[in-house]
């Protein structure tokens, strides 16, 4: 399976990366006068630092297994930890395979790019990606089906709720119908990675000349569209999910060494649905 060819289209390079340096300047300017507020009062004179073991193990619950809300809601928890690592996953994927191009053209890379990209590594691409991006559809369709089918009384829904969710539906299934039509095109050998699209490929020959307009257009609509979730993320709720449990964990480590009742056991506090 080594040294096949990927399936080249055409795409306005120029055109985008203009659109990324705008749109990852105007979140990074508008995030950090974000946490500029968010960070007033956590500093406490007086208080000892504790170590980084103890500062690890906070942060690890905190941010990345979110202990506080898996002590709410066993079913809200799961469902965040779907769409926060499935979002994780892919943003790590798209960087780890968009900026090592710069430095492959130069030689500078040790072949990692070829590697991944046409080699033997391409299958690890292939399953990461499906898997992450499984996890967040499946995510984003229970969140979807908990919101509108059996929404608690508590629950509303807002315009900025709809939107949001709608937004990354949108970019979760845009992702795959463009990986499905692309699969369309290279042998079935190659495919068979992507298990999720490779059962959406549909059936018959379709030549690269039909194709690649569709190619391109759809991947406008959804790379521009990332590029409008980075613009649209730090006014959406979608911050406070990433903010949050930072925030949480920057807190906690500060009134555990004040030994209030913030951090207890897990096993003490019976997780709800």
């Amino acid at each position: 399976m080594t040294g096949f060819s990927l399936v080249d289209y055409p795409k306005p390079w120029f055109l985008f990366w203009s659109a990324v340096v705008l749109a990852h300047g105007y979140m990074d300017y508008t995030l950090c006068r974000k946490w500029r507020t968010w960070k007033r009062g956590m500093k406490e004179p007086g208080v000892p630092r504790g170590r980084w073991g103890r500062t690890g193990r906070i942060w690890l619950a905190e941010v990345f297994l979110q202990r506080q809300l898996f002590g709410l809601s066993s079913f809200r928890w799961l469902i965040h930890l779907l769409i926060f690592f499935g979002f994780l996953g892919l943003a790590f994927l798209s960087l780890s395979t968009v900026l090592p191009r710069p430095l492959a053209h130069r030689g500078l890379d040790g072949g990692l790019t070829q590697h991944f990209l046409q080699g033997e590594g391409y299958i690890f691409i292939k399953i990461w990606g499906d898997s992450f991006g499984l996890a967040l559809l499946v995510g984003l369709v229970i969140a979807c089906v908990r919101r509108f089918l059996f929404r608690s009384a508590q629950q509303n829904n807002n315009q900025t709720d709809v939107l949001l969710l709608v937004f990354l539906l949108w970019l979760s299934l845009s992702g795959f119908l463009l990986e499905v039509l692309r699969l369309s095109l290279v042998p079935a050998e190659i495919a068979r990675y992507s298990f999720v699209e490779r059962l959406f490929i549909p059936s018959g020959s379709y030549t690269p000349e039909v194709l690649k307009p569709w190619l391109t257009l759809l991947w406008i609509f959804h790379s521009f569209s990332g590029l409008a979730l980075l613009v649209y993320l730090p006014h959406s709720k979608l911050l406070h999910s990433i903010l949050s449990p930072l925030v949480i964990a920057m807190n906690a480590r500060v009134e555990q060494e004040r030994k209030d009742i913030y951090w207890p056991d897990i096993a003490k506090h019976k997780a709800t649905r």
